[in-house]
């Protein structure tokens, strides 16, 4: 009888060889492989059955399993066995997600099935043992278990076959090919494309190896204060003392974790007894398959807690929090009021604090503003957090203006109004969070307050004021804000915004252009692909997808900031150490301008007659997140995803008929100040970035520093992610250009980012 090794099929003829196999149910043999397809909603069974026996001595069968059925159908198999002329069996079977190995009935061996490691199947005998083997090539084969055979297999007919052994919906497809022949050569096409993808993952490898890793260094205010040890750190969510200085063994552990990177060290950080968790310390641990690693970006050192600097941010955060709810449209007018408090706001930072870090001539355009292009132009908040798209399809008020602030999210729609929180002075103190310093106190041992705030429900606002700023910027996951002007980016009909009369279509017929090194639709027609638009490459699923990519990315880069590197900690507790400075309770090292003007300076008025404190109000209950505050982790995404944006549009687009909310946030109304023909896209959304990252100091929980030293390490993320990408376009002369958060114009293109 012929040896068992000697019986082949490769399966390449497309049509069944009747010589060698009986065939049963619905197969197939087609595109070079055997197809088994069981009819779903009865018990049947599919297969393929030899027409003589063989000789499993000193021999073997084997089969590729290209593929099983779906393991999601748990009364779906797919099998491969040999039998004798009486009840012998050997047998491989696939069901519910395990492969199992069995000799006469019995299951010798289990485990969980893995396509990839399980791709071949083998069985084979050798000096009277039995052997059920797997392999990932066909080449190299790993024993699952071996047993004595309790009969001699010189009689065996193979067979394998794929079915439901009760009515299954859609059991999916079995295919099977390579009988006992060698793994057969791919095609010189697939070949070379394997081969190809391998180099091109090889040189974006180089060129991520190639990147340099700076050092990192923080402000050394761990060992700065050697008599208060770590006052000048974040150790909220960590043990502390009466007047919520931190416990040196418990922040102790905190650093023991981030020193060793070992996960079981995370686990015995000393946390009071219920308090929250620390929000993810090992996510900048993580290594990156594409753009930076989180470790190879950097930010400097964040101002020391005892410089004029962080008191003079920490200045500017007291008069943000004063100013939560005077509409940005007063804003021009309160500045010409004596006394008011934008006209102090002004005074002081211009006086009392000029080193807070923004525009040193401090005006009402200026005030509480970014520093970056087109931040300072305009009204306060970017037109993307307010205009809608204009669809001349829908009625009046529900989405046919601009300015009714709706969004097209496909059928679908983004309200630009929000339920917003109620504000001072409407119902007190209420509004603002851990001004008493007992409840200070128990938030700082990680006592759980979210939830506690009381939304304005009497309608939906658009963002008027600073507090509603801080709401948007309270419950979002970032990417919101960036994945909503994309869609208004690629909404936007041509024509006038807010007639509704257009004949332009949405989608159709832009009214902004993709950048110039789009290569199907740059501004613009002389460029355009003469037979093609952009999809899955520079088109709409393509810019979704970076921006997702790039968040996640940037996220874990600058949580290695907060965690690995700085530690600084967040201004609601450098506000206590203020108020128990200035109650007596415990001296620190502050620098004298907060202090003075707590006391008898411009601030003094407000602090702590209205809250009966010298604490930092909160404009959330809960205060701070339980991590560091520098880098900010919105002000890093928004870097990062507003990078992406002006890579993927023309910033030299106009932005028309700019609008401005009203003073109680119920409408949009004109803006027409003489800056209103300077507002670009470009500029819209560094204001963007600028907006979501400084909401977050207006609810108290963000320096300025973390502003614009995370916007900058957003933006490196988002450069180091496109290096990569574009490397791996097919399309000629693709490039993405834009311009830097400095000013500057750069081009990537080839691996490199290059002056424009």
């Amino acid at each position: 009888m012929a040896k068992a090794h000697t019986f082949t099929d490769n399966f390449n003829d497309n049509s069944i060889n009747t010589s060698k196999w009986e065939a049963y149910g619905p197969v197939q043999e087609v595109n070079r492989r055997l197809e088994f397809r069981p009819d779903g909603g009865i018990a049947n069974y599919a297969g393929c059955k030899a027409t003589a026996a063989y000789d499993l001595t000193d021999s073997f069968f084997h089969i590729e399993v290209r593929q099983a059925l779906l393991q999601s159908a748990p009364t779906s198999e797919t099998a491969f066995f040999a039998r004798g002329p009486g009840t012998e069996r050997i047998l491989f079977s696939l069901g519910d997600g395990a492969l199992t190995c069995g000799l006469n009935g019995t299951n010798l061996a289990q485990e969980p099935y893995d396509p990839e490691r399980h791709r071949w199947w083998r069985m084979r005998e050798s000096a009277g043992v039995l052997h059920w083997e797997v392999s990932a090539n066909g080449r190299e084969w790993i024993t699952l278990v071996s047993e004595p055979a309790p009969f001699t297999p010189t009689s065996l007919t193979v067979e394998f076959q794929a079915g439901c052994f009760q009515p299954t919906s859609s059991p999916g497809v079995a295919i099977f090919d390579c009988f006992n022949t060698p793994p057969e050569r791919l095609s010189r096409r697939v070949e070379e494309r394997r081969l190809s993808a391998q180099a091109t993952r090889e040189k974006a490898a180089r060129l991520a190896a190639e990147r340099h890793h700076p050092e990192h260094f923080n402000n050394n205010d761990e060992v700065n204060y050697p008599d208060r040890p770590f006052i000048g750190s974040y150790s909220k969510g960590l043990k502390h003392d009466s007047v919520g200085d931190p416990d040196p063994i418990s922040y102790g552990s905190l650093l023991r974790a981030l020193e060793s990177r070992d996960p079981g060290d995370f686990e015995e950080i000393i946390q009071p007894a219920g308090a929250l968790k620390l929000v993810n310390p090992q996510s900048g641990l993580t290594f990156e398959l594409s753009g930076p690693d989180p470790q190879a970006v950097t930010q400097p050192p964040a101002p020391r807690f005892d410089s004029k600097r962080a008191a003079a941010e920490m200045g500017e955060l007291y008069w943000m929090a004063l100013a939560r709810d005077v509409p940005f449209i007063n804003y021009a007018s309160e500045a010409g009021i004596a006394n008011s408090i934008i006209e102090r706001a002004i005074r002081s930072l211009a006086t009392e604090f000029p080193l807070f870090g923004g525009t040193p001539t401090v005006t009402a355009q200026n005030l509480f503003r970014g520093i970056f292009p087109g931040e300072q132009v305009g009204p306060y908040i970017s037109q993307f957090l307010w205009k809608g798209n204009s669809d001349p399809r829908k009625p009046d008020g529900q989405g046919r203006d601009a300015d009714e602030g709706f969004i097209t999210y496909g059928s679908q729609v983004i309200d630009q109004r929000q339920w917003t929180v109620k504000g001072f002075p409407e119902i007190g103190a209420a509004a603002d969070y851990m001004t008493q310093f007992t409840t200070w106190l128990a938030v700082q041992n990680g006592r759980d307050d979210r939830g506690k705030d009381q939304f304005d429900t009497t309608r939906r606002r658009f963002i008027r004021n600073l507090r509603d700023g801080a709401q948007y910027v309270h419950f979002d996951q970032v990417v919101n804000a960036y994945l909503s002007a994309a869609f208004l980016l690629l909404s936007e009909p041509l024509g006038n915004q807010l007639t509704g009369t257009g004949t332009s279509r949405p989608q159709v017929d832009k009214e902004f252009p993709c950048d110039q090194g789009n290569p199907y639709d740059p501004p613009g027609t002389a460029g355009d692909s003469r037979t093609q638009v952009g999809f899955n490459t520079f088109g709409p699923i393509h810019l979704m997808q970076l921006l997702g990519e790039v968040s996640g990315r940037a996220g874990r880069a600058v949580w290695w900031q907060k965690w690995g590197v700085h530690r600084r900690l967040r201004p609601e507790e450098y506000g206590g150490r203020v108020d128990n400075h200035l109650t007596g309770r415990r001296t620190y090292p502050l620098d004298s301008s907060i202090l003075n003007s707590l006391s008898t300076g411009l601030l003094s008025p407000y602090f702590s007659e209205r809250w009966g404190s010298c604490l930092l109000p909160q404009a959330y209950p809960e205060g701070a997140p339980l991590h560091p505050a520098y880098g900010a982790g919105h002000a890093t995404l928004s870097g990062a995803c507003a990078t992406i944006l002006k890579a993927y549009f023309d910033e030299s687009a106009p932005i028309e008929n700019p609008r401005m909310a009203n003073a109680d946030g119920t409408a949009l109304v004109p803006y027409t100040g003489a800056d209103a023909a300077q507002m670009t896209v470009g500029g819209e959304l560094n204001k963007l970035a600028g907006n979501i990252a400084l909401f977050r100091g207006a609810a108290g929980v963000h320096w300025r520093t973390d502003y614009c030293e995370s916007l900058l390490l957003g933006e490196r993320v988002a450069l180091g992610l496109l290096c990569e990408l574009s490397l791996t376009l097919n399309e000629d002369g693709a490039f993405f250009q834009l311009t830097r958060f400095d000013g500057s114009r750069v081009r990537v293109i080839d691996g490199r980012v290059e002056p424009a």
